[in-house]
């Protein structure tokens, strides 16, 4: 199969055996892939150089010992997991993927769009339930987990954790730029715009929004000030907790406000965390295929690049220099250049 590797300095594409699925995995065909930022950080930052991406969406070629709950040529979607073996990189002809972190497409959705949801969607489940601890869908809200805070909401993440949310009544207040608009289309309450104005002023903004009713911040951001305007903001409103999607200094720990406290959200709990975690996790990816099959969910803005995994290089060029916002980049497989069929 060809696939591509993502070094360094280094985005080519590569010739692979297809490989095979252990016990409790499945072997995708990949038609969709969609890339996240990231799929350029990993390799710049670490030493990790592999196949890389965690998104894909396919038919099941075949499944591991003891998969039951899907079969050779099922329609699916799946996050893989990050930084392990070339076998699960999203960039491929062939992916696997451990069963539990995929789920059924419906015929409805299209490859592309259930190709935008895996790691982002996920991602979103685990900071909303196991690190901000609110209550699921059908639960009763405490008073004080009425109104939360989305910072970088109409990022791919922020646009799912909204969703969610708005899945169990919350009251919505984004934090956006320039997509205040498609923000404001999945949901959002109240969205209040970063632009030109400083961390201070920001936490004010969000410590004053819905009559300082915010105590719960899901930061999909964390850098250029989202750190400590949404801490800050907390502070003022008397504690609560904060989720962040990247990690924090220890300076900015030791920084936080009396009655705030941190919590790291890292997607890879959905496979590798304790036992109830990789069950919610796999419980939702399950409540994904349905609520896609009722139409109660929406994928992000897509857009498509071209040239299948040749457009991989320019995809990871062009979320290094912060040139996506309020869109997830997709690739057809099929539209590889000497692909056979």
């Amino acid at each position: 199969m060809k696939a591509v590797f993502v070094g360094k300095n280094v985005r080519e594409i590569r010739e692979y055996p297809i490989p095979s699925p252990d016990a409790g995995e499945i072997l995708i065909k990949n038609v969709a892939i969609s890339q996240d930022p990231k799929d350029w950080k990993l390799c710049e930052i670490s030493d990790w150089e592999n196949i890389e991406g965690n998104n894909v969406a396919g038919y099941v070629e075949s499944v591991g010992e003891g998969v039951t709950k899907f079969k050779k040529g099922d329609k699916v979607a799946a996050f893989t997991k990050m930084v392990t073996d070339a076998k699960y990189g999203a960039y491929a002809e062939y992916t696997v993927s451990p069963s539990q972190t995929a789920f059924h497409v419906p015929e409805k959705t299209s490859f592309e769009e259930a190709a935008a949801f895996p790691l982002a969607y996920i991602t979103a489940v685990i900071g909303l339930y196991l690190r901000l601890r609110l209550p699921e869908p059908g639960s009763p809200l405490p008073e004080d987990a009425k109104t939360i805070c989305v910072y970088g909401c109409s990022s791919t993440v922020g646009v799912y954790v909204t969703q969610l949310a708005k899945k169990n009544g919350h009251k919505v207040v984004g934090v956006a730029g320039a997509s205040i608009e498609l923000a404001e289309s999945y949901g959002a309450d109240e969205v209040i715009d970063y632009r030109g104005k400083s961390a201070d002023q920001l936490a004010e903004e969000i410590s004053k929004a819905d009559g300082g009713k915010i105590h719960y911040i899901y930061d999909a951001t964390v850098e250029h000030g989202a750190f400590e305007a949404s801490t800050k903001a907390l502070g003022k409103n008397g504690g609560g907790r904060y989720t962040h999607v990247l990690p924090i200094s220890e300076e900015q720990a030791k920084s936080l406000p009396e009655g705030v406290t941190a919590h790291l959200e890292m997607c890879d709990a959905a496979y590798k965390g304790p036992k109830e975690e990789q069950e919610l996790c796999e419980k939702y990816f399950d409540l994904l295929g349905q609520w896609l099959e009722k139409g109660e969910f929406r994928p992000q803005r897509l857009e498509i690049l071209p040239g299948g995994l040749e457009g991989v290089k320019e995809g990871l060029r062009r979320l290094k220099e912060g040139e996506v916002r309020g869109q997830k980049l997709v690739l057809r497989i099929a539209d590889t250049p000497g692909l056979k069929a």
